[in-house]
Parts: C-alpha cells; sequence; structure tokens
C-alpha cells in the first residue's frame, strides 16, 4: 500500500490518545478499604469479566476510529505494485511501449487493443500519482521525447501498432544512456507489454551489459512491467510465403503461395479441436478481385502453387510484367495479421560475371552459374579479365566471381560499389598469391593437406595425396543453410586437396580438423551515407581452394558447389530486380518519406513507412513490406526468465486484467466507513446493559428506580 500524502502518517501516534486517556483515568482514583462495599463486590463479581471486556473494546474502537482518520487523509492507494510506487510528483516515468502486432489483440470483453488498455491505464495512474515529468521511448523515433504534463503526453503518444517485432532491450539501452545523460534522484522505467519473447530477447546477450549498466547509476530506479500476456484469445494469421511469375506458359500467371497460421486460446480450457472448418479467403492484385474457400484445422493450413492469369498486368514488353497484392482473411482479434502483401515481377535475368587469369580452373563455377534451377529463371555468364573490369556495366550483374590477384586501384572501386549495391562476390584463390589486402583479407600460400598416398612407387604430389574433409560448418548460414527438407548439404562427403590460405576479419563458415576455414564470410563494412554509416547491402565470400581435380572434389560432388552459387545469385539478383519484399522494422531501409503508399495503413506516418506492412512505390520499385516474421513466435517470458533478465534491478511484474481501469485506486473512503463503524460500535458499547428481573420483564434502571 501506498499514500499520496505520505507525510501524514507522522500522526499515527495521535492513535494511542485513548489508551493515554484511559491510563490517566486509572490514576486519578486512590482504592480505599470499605466494609460495606464487601457484599457489593461480590454481587458485581460474576459481571467483572464483561464489563472489562467491553471496556477494552470501546477503547479498541476510539483508537481505531482514529487510526482510520489518520489514513484515510495521508489518501493511501491499493495497487500489485506494493511498496514499488510513490507517490511523489517529482518521479520521473520513462515509459516504453510494446507496439509490436501482438499488442493490437482486442481484449475479450472490450473493444480496445492491449497497447490502448496499456496507455490508458499508464495515463490514469499518472494522474492518480501526480507524475508529470514523462519520457516516451519509442523504437521508431530512435530517441527519447520529453514531455512536460501527463496530459501532453497522452494526447501525443501513438494507439496503434506497427508491422515491426519490438526490441526491448535495444529500448532499455536508450533508456540506460538518457538516465546517464539527465540523471534523477527518482525514475520508474514503464515498460508495457504481452511479454513475448520475440520482442523481449530474454536469451539476448545485451541483457548482462543492461544489467551492469543500470547497477552503476547513482540514481534511485526501478521497473514496472505491465503484463498483458493473459487472456489471449483465438487467433488466426494469414502469410505469403512464395509469389512467383510463369512467363513460360502461353499466359503469363502468377504462382502464389500462401498459409494460415492457428493459435489457440492461451487460457482455453480444452484443446483446441481437430475438426475441419472453411475460411474465406480473398486475394487482390490492382483493382481485381478473387476468393476461395480454404480448410484449416488446428494446425493451420497450406496453399501451394495457386496460379492467377496476369493478363491485365503485362504493360509492355520493354517494362515487363510487374504488378503487387494482397490475400485476406475476415478479421478476427488482432486484425494486424489478418492481411499479407507480396510483389511480383517476370524474373530478371541471373548474370555472372567471371573475372579470372585461368578460367579452366573455375570451369565448374561457370557451368553451376549458367544453369538455372528453375524454368521461369534465365541465367548468363560472361569471362572477363581484371583489366576489362572497367568497360563492363555492373547494373545488371548479381554475382561477381573473382579468380585473380586480388583487386586494388580503381578495380577495388568498382567492386566496393557493386557490394554496396547488393552485389554478392565470391573470391576464389589464384594461382600466384600476392600480398594485395581487399575487403579487409589477404591470401598467403598453397598448401597440401590430405595425406601422402602410401601405395608403392607413388609420388607424393598434390594429386596423389588422400583427401582432407570439412569437419564443421554453420548450418545456420544462409550460404550453408539445410535444403527445404530440412537435410542438410552433404560437405562432410567433400574431398580437398590443396588449400590456400588467408588472414584478415571474417566469420568461418566452413572449416577443417584443425581449424583452417575453407569458406568464410567478410564481415559486412560499414558505408558511409549522408544520414550516417551503415552496413553494406552485399556480402563477400572467401573460398579456400578451387573445383579443379588437382584441388578439390568440388566439381565431382557438385551440389554442394551449385546450391552455394545459386543462393548467392539469388540474393545478387534482387538488386536489379524492381521489386523488393522485405520485413518491417528489419528492412526498413527499403523505403523512406519520400516513398508512395500503395496500400496499407493510410494512417502510417510517411517518416514510419518502414515500420508498417503495405505496398510502396520507392525509388521506381515496388516494395512489400511484412509483419516480421518472429511475430509467429506466440511464447512468453516467465517469471523465471524476467528474473534472469533483470536480476538484482528493483523490477515488479504487474498483471493487467481485462477490466482494469487503473493501475492504482485511491482507498480512502474505505477508511471512513472504518472510521464510522468504529464510532457506531463504540457508541453501541457505551450504552447500559438491559436488566432482567426474576419475573421475567425486562427493566430499564430507570423503570427500576421509579417502581422501587
Amino acid at each position: 500500500m501506498s499514500f499520496l500524502q505520505p507525510w501524514m502518517l507522522v500522526a499515527i501516534p495521535l492513535a494511542a490518545i485513548p489508551i493515554i486517556i484511559h491510563l490517566v483515568n486509572q490514576r486519578r482514583f486512590q482504592t480505599v478499604p470499605w466494609a460495606a462495599m464487601r457484599f457489593l463486590l461480590e454481587a458485581n463479581r460474576m459481571s467483572s469479566g464483561y464489563t472489562r471486556l467491553r471496556q477494552w473494546l470501546i477503547l479498541a474502537m476510539r483508537t481505531l476510529a482514529i487510526l482510520a482518520l489518520i489514513l484515510f487523509t495521508a489518501r493511501p492507494l491499493t495497487s500489485g505494485l506494493l511498496a514499488l510506487l510513490s507517490g511523489d510528483s517529482n518521479t520521473r516515468a520513462i515509459v516504453i511501449l510494446d507496439r509490436s502486432p501482438s499488442m493490437a489483440d482486442t481484449l475479450p470483453g472490450t473493444i480496445r487493443t492491449r497497447l490502448e488498455s496499456t496507455i490508458d491505464q499508464l495515463s490514469s495512474t499518472f494522474e492518480t500519482l501526480g507524475i508529470q515529468r514523462i519520457v516516451q521511448i519509442d523504437e521508431a523515433s530512435g530517441k527519447p521525447e520529453e514531455f512536460a504534463s501527463f496530459n501532453q503526453w497522452r494526447r501525443s503518444v501513438p494507439r496503434t501498432t506497427w508491422s515491426a517485432t519490438s526490441d526491448i532491450p535495444g529500448l532499455l539501452e536508450q533508456a540506460l544512456v538518457y538516465e546517464k545523460n539527465n540523471p534523477s534522484g527518482n525514475s520508474v522505467i514503464w515498460i508495457g507489454s504481452d511479454l513475448r519473447e520475440s520482442d523481449w530477447r530474454s536469451r539476448d546477450g545485451r541483457w548482462a551489459a543492461l544489467r551492469d549498466g543500470f547497477q552503476a547509476l547513482p540514481q534511485n530506479l526501478r521497473f514496472s512491467i505491465l503484463d498483458l500476456s493473459g487472456n489471449r484469445p483465438e487467433d488466426l494469421a494469414i502469410r505469403v510465403t512464395n509469389s512467383q511469375c510463369l512467363d513460360n506458359t502461353d499466359t503469363p500467371t502468377l504462382s502464389l503461395s500462401f498459409r494460415v497460421d492457428h493459435t489457440p486460446a492461451k487460457d482455453s480450457s480444452s484443446n483446441a479441436s481437430d475438426t475441419p472448418q472453411s475460411i474465406p479467403v480473398e486475394i487482390a492484385m490492382g483493382s481485381s478481385r478473387t476468393s476461395l474457400d480454404l480448410t484449416w484445422n488446428s494446425g493451420g493450413a497450406q496453399v501451394n502453387d495457386y496460379r492467377i492469369p496476369l493478363t491485365a498486368f503485362d504493360n509492355s514488353k520493354a517494362e515487363g510484367i510487374r504488378g503487387w497484392g494482397w490475400v485476406r482473411i475476415p478479421s478476427d482479434s488482432n486484425p494486424g495479421n489478418d492481411i499479407s502483401y507480396f510483389v511480383f515481377e517476370q524474373p530478371p535475368l541471373r548474370r555472372t560475371l567471371i573475372v579470372s587469369d585461368n578460367p579452366d580452373l573455375i570451369s565448374a563455377i561457370e557451368l553451376c552459374a549458367s544453369i538455372a534451377p528453375q524454368q521461369t529463371l534465365k541465367c548468363e555468364t560472361e569471362l572477363v579479365t581484371q583489366a576489362q573490369l572497367g568497360s563492363v556495366a555492373m547494373e545488371n550483374v548479381a554475382l561477381l566471381v573473382w579468380h585473380d590477384r586480388l583487386p586494388s586501384g580503381k578495380s577495388l572501386e568498382v567492386v566496393q560499389r557493386f557490394v554496396d549495391s547488393g552485389g554478392q562476390v565470391l573470391f576464389v584463390p589464384p594461382e600466384a598469391p600476392d600480398d594485395t589486402l581487399a575487403f579487409g583479407f589477404r591470401w598467403l600460400e598453397w598448401r597440401n593437406v590430405g595425406s601422402p598416398s602410401n601405395e608403392a612407387g607413388a609420388n607424393t604430389d598434390a594429386a596423389s595425396a588422400s583427401f582432407a574433409r570439412i569437419s564443421q560448418w554453420q548450418n545456420d548460414s544462409e550460404l550453408l543453410a539445410n535444403t527445404l527438407n530440412g537435410a542438410p548439404l552433404p560437405l562432410g562427403q567433400l574431398g580437398l586437396r590443396r588449400i590456400c590460405s588467408f588472414s584478415g576479419s571474417s566469420s568461418p563458415l566452413a572449416s577443417l580438423s584443425d581449424g583452417q576455414p575453407i569458406l568464410a564470410v567478410v564481415e559486412n563494412q560499414a558505408v558511409p551515407t549522408p544520414e550516417g554509416s551503415v552496413l553494406s547491402a552485399g556480402s563477400v565470400v572467401i573460398c579456400g581452394t578451387t573445383p579443379s581435380d588437382r584441388d578439390s572434389t568440388l566439381a565431382g560432388d557438385g551440389v554442394v558447389l551449385y546450391v552455394a552459387i545459386q543462393r548467392m545469385l539469388a540474393n545478387g539478383a534482387k538488386r536489379v530486380s524492381a521489386v523488393r519484399q522485405g520485413s518491417a522494422g528489419v528492412d526498413r531501409n527499403l523505403v523512406d518519406a519520400t516513398s508512395q503508399l500503395k496500400a496499407g495503413d493510410e494512417n502510417a506516418p510517411s517518416t514510419q513507412y518502414g515500420m508498417y506492412a503495405g505496398i510502396y512505390d520507392s525509388n521506381n520499385a515496388l516494395v512489400a513490406m511484412e509483419r516480421g516474421v518472429a511475430e509467429e513466435d506466440v511464447s512468453i517470458v516467465d517469471e523465471p526468465g524476467l528474473a534472469e533478465a533483470f536480476g538484482e534491478l528493483k523490477w515488479a511484474r504487474i498483471g493487467v486484467g481485462v477490466r482494469t481501469t487503473s493501475l492504482v485506486q485511491e482507498i480512502w473512503r474505505w477508511f471512513v466507513l472504518v472510521m464510522i463503524a468504529a464510532l457506531l460500535l463504540e457508541a453501541v458499547l457505551c450504552l447500559p446493559r438491559l436488566r432482567r428481573p426474576a419475573g421475567g420483564a425486562i427493566r430499564t434502571p430507570q423503570l427500576a428506580k421509579q417502581r422501587s
């Protein structure tokens, strides 16, 4: 329990006044023995126990009445915060709101979303506590915003969710920096969230740094977590998984794949039924509409390769086929995940540029880059020398394979611009490495890694050496990820005879048993822009050997090589594509304030387009922003998880109910009722006791006196 006027509690000792008066009255009289009183005292001895009890009760009621009077003037509060709340109007509130799509859930029995409920309850709490100094930390703005009063904050705070997954550790990092730069004697960080693990990332390494940083602050700091994870209703969500234009048929056709995910109610007492149910799915492309009835059960539903003719989108042969659309299901408890956007176009040419001083050694790479994985795709390769690089148009190149001395001078500038614009580069070691440094690494020297053959008369050159094997690789990386059916790539079957070691800053993707990397990716470098430094959009991959039979079995066991080349081509093709598919928040740089909204939330601020799902026209490219993929994870951070994240920091978790209108309530009225009840009971106890004579009639003392 807390108090808005705690200074009134200094009057609590006044509750002892009735006790003091009683003790004083005890000392006003002296006991004098008197023989005539002996028989009278013996006559009243039977009733002395009741009389003494009544006196103590009267004394207790008088004390309780004074105590209740003092407490209600101190304006007591009740809430789940216990002693963590403060009635000091100088307290500064730092507000962090989870605006992820899951906070758009409508609370059962109400028309308010979880985010709206959080804002209303915080506003009522700040008003009750008299808190006026409020700081809002928002993920989109990237900097804290100060408010002079809670009314100003209440009018300005956004009440709509966006499509991006929240980053609670990142927001707390901003709060830590703000507290360091603006120390306050008393601050409370209020976090309103439904405690989704995807938003809290409780196992993120940043939590350890946050704990140390907040504990090092000299000021008094507390954390109040508003838990809105309860009463989660049943929900259906739809997401487009693939949209592909097929132009190898008589009529250009769109192949669309999407799925519907089912999330059962959190507080449901029974498991979701497996009985198939039907739901209408609306598909829109421009002004055209179509629909289908989709059957789903507790596990959701999946639609693959749903084909739609695209004759209406064939604008011209020069421009090609390009368009956008969305799929939607009827609105339910969370309308934010009931629509999914997509874009499509005629697949661009996947062009590979190979710079080599000996093309025969990497002919297998040229072959892998020229064979398209699907009939709808077109691949093309071109061989050039390093001297010819300056005359090549790099705008439509997806992959650059570099099998020569590392670039330097103008060649390095060309390759750097290519990577910065989203291009993919694969470096293969040349026959004669030198000490040239590029992208933070350099080639060292070739060495044999296989064991010499033990056959009689066999020579010990590289060609006769037995194979070394790759012992470990990162199957969680995009380049070496498992196949669609979950099977790992057979890297362990590859044989290596010679490798060229390299030095520099890189992250190994595949290594030998001695730790020597065979495949590595150069860490993204910072690229200066007018807004500041951003990470390079492309990637640089280093391969420590060639596919020549003299060096490895990459050509003979071509599955790994082909998959890796095609994955790099797919990533590189995005830079020449006229459509983009991005995730809200993660790929916010795909759109900006100059982008044109084609479909989506019309109330979304243009400066925050990257946080909202929709279709945007950005620099003549169609961009489909989707809600974060992490939102599909409905797991909740439990109490032990919060305790581990916050550690020794002062924090409290407040469960917010459906009908809750305020986190704190004044309960002084209850103390007024207690005081009135105590005074009434004291008055009743002060009434003289009724006497019953032997005849059965009840006589009051006045009536008995008259009759005598």
